[in-house]
């Protein structure tokens, strides 16, 4: 169990540092993504948050980074769940995101923040 536990760890450490790579293209933007293991609620979940100093919409790099990022995740056994200052995101297959008001599209709307969990 003890190598078990070991082995687990890094692996986790190995996803953040490749999700913290996937960023990199949106923090040379400007963009602030911070990733990390969820040590408060000590759930085992990673976060991931996407900010800007200004607001930000829906722009084909963000969108990109957002497929990327939970198709990875997907592949690696985790859930997700995605939330924005507007709402609940949803993901489609076909490469949109819809909120609860509509699309989320290149100019509208505008968004503070983008949070994403993601859960094993």
């Amino acid at each position: 169990m003890r190598y078990l536990k070991t082995f687990e760890s890094l692996n986790e450490e190995s996803i953040l540092l490749d999700l913290k790579d996937m960023a990199l293209e949106l923090n040379d933007s400007g963009f602030n993504i911070a990733v990390y293991n969820d040590t408060i609620a000590n759930t085992g979940n990673i976060l991931v948050k996407i900010v800007h100093s200004k607001n930000f919409t829906m722009t084909p790099s963000v969108k990109e980074f957002i497929f990327r990022i939970t198709d990875y995740m997907k592949e690696n056994g985790y859930k997700f769940e995605s939330h924005s200052n507007f709402g609940k995101l949803h993901l489609v297959e076909d490469g949109r995101i819809i909120l609860t008001s509509g699309e989320a599209r290149e100019r509208y709307p505008s968004f503070t923040m983008i949070n994403i969990t993601f859960k094993k």
